[in-house]
């Protein structure tokens, strides 16, 4: 053999090997990325997680990483185990995801320096089961970004991402004892943008999931009420951490019965509510506070809002004593601490819907063209400490005709309830009052006109201390029973001849009267109940009705 031909033949092998090793290399590069993998993620679980995925490639030359339908759920038994010695964890994860894409990895770093770094990570098709345990009482203060720090980096010193992008997620959270679900998301997309996890990233205040910014989107968000009597959903959630904002086109609160069902479902008298709030926006968010479950904003502003109440006062009256719970009595027993500093309601409309047995219809008390600010709204002690009051201003049209304003401030924190409330209500003709006065009081305003009605009432958990002015003229009415046949009402002719002589026709016009009003409150009855009566209290004073 000459020697040219020994050179080839040396060649062709040295090549042949040079293939077989690349080859090699191939085939161990998979094994042991998929070894390290699912290692990596049994390690830094401590064992209490399965990975699962049906097929992983990766491209060590651009750095590409591709792996199809993940499964990470956590493993019965450790987890069992772990209770039994009480160190059971405050959340479980279950996660299922179509594709996972990392961009860049850079792994001969990862693996000599034990430091992860990737330029992108897309994840696409996830569905995410967050279980947690039921909130305690002391759960407010707890802070998981440090335990959350060393359960991601598991042996590694550091990971650091250029970005992290979820799309078209599926969330659900519920409670990890049972299988209660407190709310769901569709259509999560999420945002993350250079992810930074080390020994010192929990301490950083302007991180935000460990990222510089983060953006958040999600289609509908579905949560159940714990008596099942109504569903809340939220549309179109965005939050955006470049300005620490969230905003939500629409929430509602949104009844499961009729309005006849839902009174027959209790034994008693009860609310019946139903709420539509659109274009909301809560500005400045305090991000760190977050993590100590402690709601703290600048303003939360809705752009349209209506309220609807319906109450059947044929039913047995509920006798529970609301004693203490005053909407800012309520507000001190939040599960969470909360401060924002005003709520602003741009354009709203109430309604209050109250069935009679005695006439068998229905009153409605509507306020159109609401706008109102509700300042310093908080439950946290410091800010109390400093500020006590709790301030709403508010304009609307009564029944769309009378232009109404009140002020109230409510004092946070008081052991006795005490409130203020004072305002005006313009002028009105008096039949425009039929739609409540009629169902409501079985009594029509057959003419007449209300001028202005000013009222001051001081308040607390047991009285109304009020003083009301009221200017009318020409006032007449007429006392109302069913008829029985037909639909409506018949005139009682010589209950309404008693009832306009013992009315004053007339307020004195160079000086109206102003009334003492002292109401002692029903025990079982709401603030709005107390206010309501102790200002009818003083409108009956003032026509003459003792």
């Amino acid at each position: 053999m000459s020697t040219q031909k020994r050179k080839r033949i040396l060649l062709i092998s040295v090549l042949a090997a040079i293939l077989l090793l690349v080859i090699a290399w191939q085939l161990y590069k998979y094994h042991f990325a998929q070894k390290k993998i699912a290692q990596a993620v049994e390690e830094k679980t401590k064992g209490l997680y399965l990975l699962h995925y049906d097929h992983l490639t990766f491209d060590e030359v651009a750095g590409m990483l591709h792996v199809k339908n993940i499964d990470i759920r956590p493993d019965t038994a450790v987890y069992q185990q772990m209770v039994r010695e009480n160190k059971d964890p405050h959340m479980l994860l279950q996660i299922q995801v179509d594709a996972l894409d990392i961009a860049r990895v850079r792994t001969p770093k990862a693996l000599l320096a034990k430091q992860l770094e990737g330029g992108k990570i897309k994840v696409t098709g996830a569905r995410i089961r967050i279980m947690v345990q039921h909130f305690k009482k002391d759960s407010a203060v707890y802070n998981p970004a440090p335990d959350l720090a060393r359960q991601l980096l598991g042996r590694f010193l550091k990971i650091a991402i250029d970005s992290v992008q979820i799309t078209d997620a599926t969330v659900l959270v519920g409670n990890m004892d049972s299988s209660e679900t407190y709310f769901r998301g569709n259509k999560v997309s999420l945002l993350l943008s250079r992810l930074l996890i080390n020994s010192s990233a929990q301490k950083d205040s302007t991180a935000i999931l460990f990222s510089r910014d983060l953006a958040l989107d999600c289609k509908d968000l579905a949560l159940s009420t714990r008596n099942k009597k109504y569903t809340i959903g939220l549309d179109s959630l965005r939050f955006t951490s470049t300005g620490n904002t969230l905003h939500i086109a629409q929430a509602k609160v949104t009844p499961r019965l009729s309005e006849t069902a839902f009174a027959a479902s209790f034994p008693r008298q009860k609310d019946r509510y139903d709420f539509v709030l659109q274009n909301i926006a809560l500005h400045h968010i305090d991000r760190k506070a977050l993590w100590y479950k402690t709601i703290r904003a600048d303003s939360l502003v809705i752009g349209e809002s209506s309220f609807k109440i319906y109450r059947d006062i044929s039913r047995p009256p509920d006798t529970t004593s609301k004693v203490g719970k005053y909407p800012q009595q309520q507000l001190m027993h939040l599960p969470f601490p909360l401060a924002i500093g005003s709520i602003v309601f741009t354009r709203s409309f109430i309604e209050y819907k109250e069935r009679n047995g005695k006439s068998d219809s229905s009153g409605r008390l509507r306020f159109y063209d609401i706008h109102a600010r509700i300042r310093n709204v908080t439950n946290r002690r410091a800010d109390v400490q400093k500020d006590r009051r709790c301030i709403v201003d508010f304009h609307a049209r009564l029944l769309n005709k009378a232009p109404v304003q009140a002020h109230l401030v409510m004092l946070l924190r008081d052991s006795k309830g005490r409130f203020n409330i004072q305002g005006d209500i313009g002028s009105i003709d008096a039949p425009s009052l039929n739609p409540l006065t009629e169902p409501m009081g079985l009594a029509r305003m057959e003419k007449g006109r209300v001028d202005h009605l000013h009222f001051a009432i001081d308040g607390n958990d047991s009285i109304g201390n009020g003083r009301i002015t009221l200017q009318y003229k020409d006032l007449k009415v007429s006392m109302l029973k069913k008829d029985k046949d037909d639909p409506g009402f018949d005139k009682k002719d010589l209950a309404s001849f008693f009832a306009n002589l013992a009315i004053k026709n007339s307020s004195k016009t160079n000086a109206p009267r102003t009334e003492e009003v002292h109401f002692h409150r029903i025990l079982n009855k709401s603030f709005f109940n107390l206010i309501w009566k102790t200002l009818f209290t003083g409108i009956k004073q003032s026509v003459g009705i003792k």
